[in-house]
């Protein structure tokens, strides 16, 4: 027959407390960045307008935004995570025609308007396929 002493108890309460402790922490840090983490790396589309002002778009959410200046005017959505201008009254609507984009680095141009529509992700850098020569 094993002896089991006070001193072991002890021990084995202290150990079985500890993993407690670090399976807590480790579960709560898994939960803070899966709710705070999609909201700070979520890809942003940044509209720069003829006047020099930014707006921001987060593309976890739809929305919609207009942006009139002198030049003239812009809708842009925001629609499943893709951005793209909807409707804009230049010439040519090739702003319109340019479709939706999504990935950082892609951009949608208004030349007549000078407005520019960007994806950024502070974490991803530019995702293009680049081929040397």
């Amino acid at each position: 027959m094993t002896k089991v002493s006070a001193g072991n108890t002890s021990r084995k309460k202290l150990n079985i407390i500890f993993a407690l402790v670090i399976i807590v922490l480790v579960a709560g840090g898994a939960l803070a960045t899966h709710a705070f983490g999609e909201s700070v790396n979520a890809r942003s589309a940044v509209i720069h307008d003829a006047d020099g002002k930014e707006y921001l778009m987060p593309l976890n959410q739809d929305a919609e935004l207009v942006v009139s200046t002198d030049e003239g005017s812009n809708t842009i959505q925001v629609k499943g995570g893709e951005v793209f201008v909807s409707d804009a009254d230049c010439p040519n609507h090739d702003c319109v025609n340019q479709g939706s984009i999504s990935k950082a680095g892609q951009q949608i141009v208004c030349l007549p308007h000078k407005l520019t529509v960007d994806i950024s992700d502070k974490d991803a850098g530019a995702e293009y396929d680049v081929m040397g020569s």
